[in-house]
């Protein structure tokens, strides 16, 4: 899926309306600059996705087998996340063969897979536990994670909004400051913007807080609803 939507996207605005996006150190091939904000947003939509139903999915085990049962949402977070870090070998090879070649950035990438994987697993939890009551969550998460993904620079760089409260109002999405920081540390060789990270950062933890403890509230009354 994400190698049929770059490929989509990159004839679509790359070749068709030559699209040659810009970020700090300047323009960009667009299949490139896609490719980098592709990666990071599959793992986040996928690990939501799985997440949300990782306790439906597997009732059997819940009723039957005595085990943590937050090791199921978890466990589908790190499922995206050795996803995520296989493609993210792919891409290394990619820009090492087309560039732009800038590996002084990837001492901050592990920054960036934390902040993405606290905001991911709290998420989780919550809607993990919300499924189980209202199973018509999943349903709507699916609609939910296709507008927030063209809402979030991913297709388009965030050099295009010059507005500033345009900007401001697009980094309210917490997945801006992650996604820009990925395309500032392998695209342009930088550390990612401290200030737009703390953002994510800070929703990640109130999530995982509130995503966790209302999964251990919730969790005595699964068997029963499954």
């Amino acid at each position: 899926m994400p190698l049929a939507q770059l490929a989509v996207f990159w004839v679509l605005f790359g070749v068709l309306f030559g699209v040659r996006p810009r970020t700090a150190t300047g323009e960009q091939a667009y299949a490139i600059f896609l490719f980098v904000g592709l990666l990071p947003w599959t793992y986040f939509a996928t690990a939501l996705t799985g997440g949300a139903t990782s306790i439906v999915a597997n009732a059997a085990i819940v009723k039957k087998v005595r085990l943590p049962m937050e090791l199921l949402p978890a466990s589908a977070v790190l499922s995206a996340m050795v996803n995520f870090l296989l493609s993210l070998a792919v891409l290394f090879v990619v820009l090492a063969a087309l560039g732009p070649r800038h590996p002084q950035g990837l001492i901050y990438l592990p920054a960036l897979v934390a902040v993405q994987t606290l905001m991911s697993v709290g998420l989780a939890y919550l809607l993990a536990a919300l499924n189980v009551f209202y199973r018509d969550v999943q349903h709507i998460l699916s609609v939910l994670l296709m507008a927030w993904y063209f809402l979030t620079p991913v297709l388009f760089p965030v050099s295009i909004v010059s507005d500033p409260e345009q900007a401001a109002l697009l980094h309210v999405n917490p997945m801006t400051g992650v996604i820009v920081g990925y395309q500032r540390v392998l695209l342009d060789g930088l550390a990612p913007e401290w200030g737009s990270l703390a953002w994510p950062l800070a929703f990640g933890g109130v999530m995982f807080a509130l995503g966790y403890r209302y999964f251990q509230r919730a969790q005595w009354s699964f068997e029963e609803w499954l």
